[in-house]
């Protein structure tokens, strides 16, 4: 399975918006969700899309699923650090009972 996420900013509704779309393997359409969400820097909008298209994959029962954003920084965060992929992981199923706030990287 594949989802991909994006988020938008409307700057003269000050609101913004996130959706994506799953396809399947073969590229069939799958399913999609979007939601109006409150307004943010566009990092934290994308951030909000990637979880909620994660929650949206595994409610429908996928496990191993390829997330696609067009957010490089996002991506990149994901890809170096594991912890922060893994805690989008719990959060997403569910699994996560409180909030972990990092003000310096791990291991400064």
């Amino acid at each position: 399975m594949k989802v991909n996420v994006d988020g938008s900013v409307s700057t003269f509704k000050s609101r913004a918006a996130i959706g994506g779309v799953l396809r399947g393997l073969n590229g069939s359409w799958m399913g999609v969700f979007d939601m109006v969400v409150g307004l943010s820097d566009i990092f934290k909008i994308e951030a909000r899309a990637l979880l909620e298209g994660l929650k949206f994959v595994w409610a429908k029962g996928y496990r191993k699923v390829e997330i696609e954003s067009d957010n490089s920084l996002l991506i990149t965060i994901l890809r170096e650090n594991n912890g922060v992929a893994n805690r989008i992981t719990k959060e997403a199923r569910g699994e996560m009972d409180h909030l972990i706030i990092h003000e310096e990287p791990r291991g400064s």
